[in-house]
């Protein structure tokens, strides 16, 4: 029977089926690297900044005016960035009906949108010098990144039901506990006090929220794309003239 103008034959569907998971793949995994990107930015960046403290200072710091390693670090912050904008496609790719999960991504892309001019734009100053609009905006945009993200796992906890829910949960009450203590040892930056332990709260905080990304890459990469044959189309049938 041939195939009616304008449909797809049972061939075509599923070769399409196979183009998009072929695309939709490498761009969650795009997710997977943009964390290790930034873990290794993180590390190598704060092993070469002499005397800088993993415990006591910001991941901030490693971009701030008058930091040494402010060029790498804007780097590998960027190319965190573009993978994270391309983990969103992936994300979105794979909603199909899901609503939800369209947020997710939606709210993801916007977080990396706002977040994207911060660190190049809007450094953080150095302890010991003068604040400007630069650490204005910077506290701004992280702000706004912060509620994005939080919509975004959000979101994605309602999803995707069973255990990734409980998950998901949990890992928005680690972010925000850890935001809380971390927000009043941002403003001693600015005085050049000591910050005991913002290193250590914002790397669990930064952390949760990427482990968060590595965790729903895998979920939905074991979500392949439907490769559903339609049921062939019936020729329409001429009622006969009278």
């Amino acid at each position: 029977m041939p195939t009616p103008v304008g449909a797809e034959s049972s061939d075509e569907v599923v070769q399409r089926a196979w183009r998009g998971e072929a695309t939709r793949q490498p761009l969650l995994l795009a997710g997977i690297a943009a964390v290790v990107v930034y873990v290794v930015g993180d590390l190598v960046s704060g092993v070469l900044y002499d005397g800088y403290s993993f415990r006591d200072q910001a991941i901030s710091e490693l971009s701030a005016y008058g930091s040494p390693v402010r060029p790498l670090a804007v780097t590998w912050i960027a190319l965190h960035g573009l993978l994270v904008l391309a983990f969103c496609v992936g994300i979105r790719w794979s909603a199909g009906g899901s609503g939800a999960l369209r947020w997710t991504a939606g709210f993801l892309f916007a977080a990396s949108v706002v977040t994207a001019p911060t660190h190049p734009f809007f450094p953080m100053s150095s302890r010991g010098m003068e604040t400007g609009f630069n650490d204005t905006m910077h506290i701004v945009t992280t702000m706004a990144f912060g509620l994005l993200v939080f919509g975004a796992v959000t979101a994605s906890a309602v999803a995707l039901r069973g255990w990734f829910r409980f998950y998901a949960i949990a890992s928005l009450v680690v972010v925000v506990v850890s935001a809380g203590l971390t927000g009043p040892l941002m403003s001693d930056i600015a005085n050049n006090a000591p910050t005991p332990r913002l290193g250590v709260l914002e790397r669990v905080n930064a952390y949760t929220t990427f482990a968060w990304m590595v965790v729903l890459a895998l979920v939905l990469l074991r979500r392949p794309v439907s490769r559903r044959v339609p049921e062939p189309v019936e020729p329409s049938r001429q009622q006969p003239s009278r």
